[in-house]
């Protein structure tokens, strides 16, 4: 979480000892300073700067900038999760690190996925091609950032979309919401009741299931079988589930902002591997594309998402890891010759 006052803390009480961090989301970035004045609905706090709480919110959120920006300085060694986070830990620790002297810039250094395992378990093939199903996958906790209404809003758009305003028969499509609860937490179990509400307020009901805390083996299972990955959420740091669609050869349909359209669904050998939208209607227009391919051209952007994945795996995190590990031996072997 970028907790950088610890580490200024441990600099404070051990001065010679090198500190090395690896940062998954700044405790604030430069988004957040900005959604405050956003009336779009970017975030959780889009258009929370108004009026006199607004204001002492501003205020305070910018004194906090400033001192978070002075604890990075403390750092010897940043690594994060994404070039999203990279660009605001520089903004934000980066004149400070300057000042201080820093010797090595942050590196991006991305988590480790369970690409080998799911491309084990998944086949993606011409065989596999002709059994997928049309369906849309959002594997994502029950948390309000992760914005499933707006995944929901979209796939009705594309429902009516299919019929044509009409009531005719349309190709059965279907909307998974695959997610886990957190334990004795009331909050998400009244979200997935407003969810059930929402779906059934727009009539969509027989075309969206829910597979709450469900086992590795049946995500698994839809990860072989359905057609779409969908991720929702605005800003999302990394976004493994993103990189777990890839691994399984699904298309992705990813929001518009964060390490999923900066890392992640980029293109590869000279193609697209997914799409990238920020509203419903765009959502929707991306559904209908993607489910509107022939089978050879899923097919091909399908082994082009597995190449994408391939760059996150474990194997990958363990060596850019070990190389920024050398850099802090490196330092603590200069402080022991000193």
């Amino acid at each position: 979480m970028g907790y950088s006052f610890v580490t200024a803390f441990t600099r404070f009480v051990f001065p010679s000892i090198p500190i090395g961090a690896y940062v998954h989301y700044p405790t604030i970035s430069m988004d957040m300073l900005g959604s405050l004045d956003v009336d779009s609905g970017a975030g959780l706090n889009a258009g929370t700067g108004k009026g006199l709480r607004g204001y002492l919110k501003r205020v305070y959120w910018h004194l906090f900038a400033r001192l978070y920006g002075w604890t990075g300085g403390n750092i010897d060694v940043v690594m994060t999760n994404s070039s999203w986070t990279k660009g605001h830990l520089q903004s934000l620790w980066g004149p400070s690190r300057s000042r201080t002297g820093k010797r090595w810039g942050i590196e991006v250094v991305f988590p480790p996925v369970s690409v080998e395992d799911i491309e084990k378990a998944v086949d993606v093939s011409e065989a596999s091609e002709r059994k997928r199903e049309r369906a849309i996958l959002y594997i994502a906790q029950f948390r309000p950032e992760k914005n499933h209404e707006l995944v929901i809003k979209a796939f009705a758009a594309l429902l009516n979309k299919l019929q044509g305003g009409s009531q005719r028969a349309a190709p059965k499509t279907t909307l998974v919401l695959l997610g886990s609860l957190r334990d004795d937490n009331e909050e998400d179990v009244t979200r997935v009741a407003h969810l059930r509400q929402l779906i059934q307020k727009l009539k969509i009901e027989d075309s969206v299931e829910f597979a709450l805390n469900a086992p590795w083996k049946q995500m698994l299972d839809w990860l072989g079988k359905s057609n779409i990955g969908v991720n929702g959420m605005w800003n999302e740091h990394f976004g493994i589930g993103v990189v777990e669609y890839q691994a399984a050869g699904l298309i992705c349909v990813v929001n518009n902002s964060g390490g999923p359209k900066q890392d992640i669904v980029v293109d590869m050998d000279g193609g697209p591997t997914g799409f990238h939208a920020s509203t419903a209607s765009e959502y929707a227009e991306a559904f209908s594309k993607a489910l509107s391919l022939s089978s050879k051209e899923a097919l091909t952007m399908r082994h082009r998402a597995r190449l994408s994945a391939k760059r996150f795996s474990e194997q990958r995190f363990a060596s850019r890891w070990n190389a920024q590990l050398d850099k802090l031996i490196h330092l603590q072997d200069a402080t022991i010759g000193d």
